[in-house]
């Protein structure tokens, strides 16, 4: 069989860039514009509105395993075709909820249930089965649909909702997803052997050899099972670093409008400004995914969550920020958006990529536990003081921690099992 001119690991690529840009423009960044006319339309707290996001993240922790085990038992096309079924039925059904109850039961039980781990655990478990030296690039790739998502949808999902209000555009949305994932999730092949090529579209005479372009990529001598895995401190430690980031982010996103709000910005400009936020995350993503290739990936991600702690010191500490002075905020922060796929990139480096989908969803199950109440208590700060400070001030110091769990990852080995 004559090989591709184009490998198909680049379409997995593209496929779950499209993906991750559903994934992220219509349910992590646009709960932010849903957050407060829900919290309007049914007359509830910024905490109570916050509820769902929180006890979503909650059943993540069950929830992400699950789908990684399920995605290395049955591969992610089939995964990724069931979550999308679910939660696009999650968003029609949610357009049409009466009460806060019904909404609340709707977006966690069957929204949550489809998106919380059922898009990105098959799609980064393929990106990371079908590379080994131009991981990080790939998965970085793949992560800029998560910004993309975000610079297109959101915008346009702030419309929606300032034209149509929330329940039809939440309608729009679960067609959009059965339009666009369903066809998608068929061609997410497993691995490359599936389809009779080796990783990185490598032949087969040079597939074990590791070129000195490559030389940050330290292949694991074995691949390790969960069990092996949960006895490295090396696990642990990327885990919590995930869990104290995911922390963080939650912390702030789900609020990132009532946020800029608060800051003196109006709530239009503010949605627009979150594609803003998305965007500028895009170059850096890709920049840091190029280096991550070439240098040590877990000093890149340090410096980055270094970098990001600025940002969010700005934030916590200035009253009034102007439009530019925000978007300055917004490119220090940016390169915590290229961190999450150097981390992913330096899981599957460091344990292998047969058992990728698990060892990930044990990772996400750790960040879920220790984000999961971020949104709410943001809420509750503000509902408590009127200010969102107390809530950014500890998401600085608990930045900086990561910045150091970072820096001092250690490789998995016998020196490093507990």
């Amino acid at each position: 069989m004559s090989k591709p001119k184009v490998f198909y690991g680049w379409w997995i690529v593209s496929i779950s860039f499209v993906v991750s840009a559903i994934l992220q423009g219509v349910f992590h960044w646009s709960m932010a514009i849903f957050f407060l006319p829900i919290s309007r339309d049914f007359g509830v707290s910024r905490a109570t509105a916050a509820l769902p996001m929180s006890i979503s993240r909650l059943t993540g922790v069950f929830l992400s395993p699950l789908f990684g085990t399920l995605t290395d038992r049955f591969g992610p096309a089939r995964v990724l075709f069931l979550s999308a079924l679910i939660a696009g039925f999650g968003f029609i059904l949610l357009s049409r909820t009466p009460s806060y109850g019904l909404y609340l039961f709707i977006f966690v039980g069957v929204i949550g249930l489809g998106m919380v781990s059922g898009f990105d655990a098959p799609t980064l478990a393929a990106v990371s089965r079908w590379f080994n030296k131009k991981r990080s690039i790939a998965l970085s790739l793949t992560a800029a649909g998560f910004a993309t998502g975000g610079t297109i949808i959101t915008p346009l999902v702030a419309f929606s909702v300032s034209k149509l209000g929330w329940r039809d555009t939440s309608l729009l949305l679960g067609i959009l997803i059965w339009l666009i994932v369903l066809p998608l999730a068929t061609r997410l092949f497993s691995s490359p052997e599936s389809r009779g090529l080796l990783p990185d579209g490598d032949e087969m005479d040079s597939s074990i050899a590791v070129t000195k372009k490559s030389r940050a990529v330290s292949q694991p001598i074995q691949d390790f099972d969960i069990r092996a895995a949960f006895k490295t401190r090396t696990y642990w430690q990327l885990a919590c670093t995930l869990g104290i980031r995911a922390f963080v982010f939650n912390t702030m996103m789900i609020h990132m409008v009532a946020i800029m709000k608060w800051k003196g910005i109006d709530e239009s400009t503010a949605g627009i400004l979150i594609g803003i936020f998305a965007f500028v995350g895009i170059p850096t993503a890709l920049f840091m995914g190029w280096l991550g290739d070439r240098v040590e990936k877990h000093k890149l991600v340090s410096i980055g969550d270094a970098i990001a702690a600025v940002a969010l010191i700005q934030l916590a500490c200035v009253r009034v920020i102007p439009v530019w002075w925000m978007i300055s905020i917004f490119i220090l922060w940016s390169p915590n958006q290229g961190n999450w796929p150097l981390s992913w990139s330096i899981l599957a480096e460091s344990f292998g990529r047969k058992h990728f989908g698990a060892l990930r969803g044990y990772v996400v199950a750790t960040m879920q536990g220790f984000s999961f109440a971020a949104p709410l208590f943001s809420g509750w700060v503000f509902d408590q003081t009127q200010s969102y400070q107390w809530a950014l001030i500890p998401a600085v110091f608990l930045t900086f921690i990561a910045s150091i769990l970072s820096w001092t990852l250690p490789k998995p080995s016998l020196n490093t099992r507990f």
